[in-house]
Formats: structure tokens, C-alpha cells, sequence
């Protein structure tokens, strides 16, 4: 395997895992053939494509799913970062605000972007699952259940790693917190993946036997 071969390999992890069963072995072909001889990494223009394709064919209800677990891990980071000796916690009391006195700037937009992406988006986020599951069939009840457990999972998260913040010293709870949002972000992307087989989505098909002969670059996909 070249290293070109292997890093577009890399770059097709963008894409669920049934839409790389089915295309990515044309995929990766179309993209190796375009490649001038002796190229070992793809072109910024084929690697931005793949990855935009790879986010389109997820869907958006897994775009918004993944900010509301990224701010939750990102929270919870902040609450470490805000026990640490070189550091004292501005939170508002009371509130559950995240003031703006501690640490650097950075830190301080980082934590707030990811307060307002956490307050903003859980409710879209569990009535897009549902939509997206189409929980309102008897036969996906049980996956519209798993979404929701999923969705009051990251809720006991948050307030688990709030708990623990309050706790005097350096909340070292916080790390494995952390690592569950990691495990939490992955069950709901494979409760999504579920969802997205061909028979769930009508018409799905033939677009794609229609757009076999595209180039990765061109991929588009109707299942956002």
C-alpha cells in the first residue's frame, strides 16, 4: 500500500461505514488514477471534497449531534481546567454560567461558544434523531428509544461533571467524563448508521447507480 493509497483511506473515514462498503473501493480507485505519478498526498481539493461528501452523506441530525457532544466534552474540560491550581473557576454561581476570568482567552471563548452550542441545541438535536429514526414507526421504536436514552446519557454527563467540579480540589472525574462523551459520540453515530440502510431510504438506489461514474469530488448525496 502507498502512502497515497493509505491517506486517502484515511480521508474515506469521513463517510459511514455502509456508504464505504459499497463505494469506497470505486472511490479510492477514481481517486488513485486522477493522481499524478509519484504524488503522496491527495490534493487539498480532492481531500476537502471527500470530507464535505463524507459530512453530507451523515446527515445534518448527525452534524448536530456531534456539536452537542463536543461541547458537552468541552465543558466538562473546562470544569477540570477551572480546578486546577492555576486557575479559579469564574463560574456565576447559581447560574450555571461560565464567567470570564478564567484562564486565557481562548479558554474563556472556547468554554462560552461551547455553553451556547449546549443550551441551543439539545432539544433540535433529540427532535431531529426522532426524525431521522422516524420514531414515530412501531418498527423503529427501539432505535427511537435508544436515541433518547442516548440524548438523557450526555444530560447525566454534564451534570455528573458539574457534581464533581464542585467537589474541592482538582476534579479529576472529570477526565473519564471526557472519554464516556467520546463513547456517548459514537453510540449515536452507530444509532444513525442504523438508520441510513438503503431499504429506509426510498429512491436511494438509484441515485447512487446514477452517480457511479462521478468522481469522489462530485459525490453528492440526499440523505442530510
Amino acid at each position: 500500500m502507498t502512502g497515497l493509497e493509505r491517506r486517502c483511506r484515511w480521508l474515506l473515514l469521513a463517510y459511514p461505514g455502509w456508504y464505504r462498503r459499497e463505494r469506497s473501493g470505486e472511490m479510492l480507485g477514481t481517486l488513485l488514477e486522477a493522481s499524478p505519478p509519484g504524488r503522496r498526498w491527495p490534493s487539498f481539493r480532492d481531500a476537502r471534497a471527500l470530507v464535505i461528501g463524507g459530512l453530507r452523506v451523515r446527515g445534518w441530525t448527525w452534524s448536530l449531534s456531534m456539536v452537542w457532544v463536543a461541547a458537552g466534552a468541552v465543558i466538562t474540560g473546562y470544569i477540570f481546567y477551572a480546578t486546577t491550581p492555576n486557575y479559579i473557576s469564574a463560574d456565576i454561581i447559581g447560574t450555571g454560567f461560565i464567567g470570564f476570568s478564567a484562564g486565557p482567552a481562548a479558554v474563556q471563548i472556547v468554554a462560552v461558544l461551547a455553553f451556547v452550542a449546549w443550551v441551543a441545541l439539545p432539544l433540535p438535536v433529540l427532535i431531529a434523531g426522532f426524525i431521522r429514526l422516524r420514531g414515530w414507526r412501531p418498527t423503529s421504536w427501539l432505535r427511537a428509544a435508544a436515541w433518547a436514552g442516548a440524548w438523557i446519557a450526555g444530560d447525566a454527563l454534564l451534570s455528573l461533571a458539574r457534581a464533581w467540579g464542585d467537589s474541592p480540589g482538582v476534579s479529576w472525574g472529570e477526565l473519564p467524563v471526557c472519554a464516556a462523551w467520546l463513547v456517548l459520540g459514537a453510540v449515536m453515530t452507530w444509532i444513525l448508521a442504523a438508520s441510513a440502510r438503503r431499504s429506509d431510504m426510498p429512491g436511494a438506489g438509484s441515485q447512487a447507480s446514477g452517480k457511479a461514474s462521478q468522481r469522489p469530488t462530485g459525490t453528492r448525496d440526499s440523505r442530510a
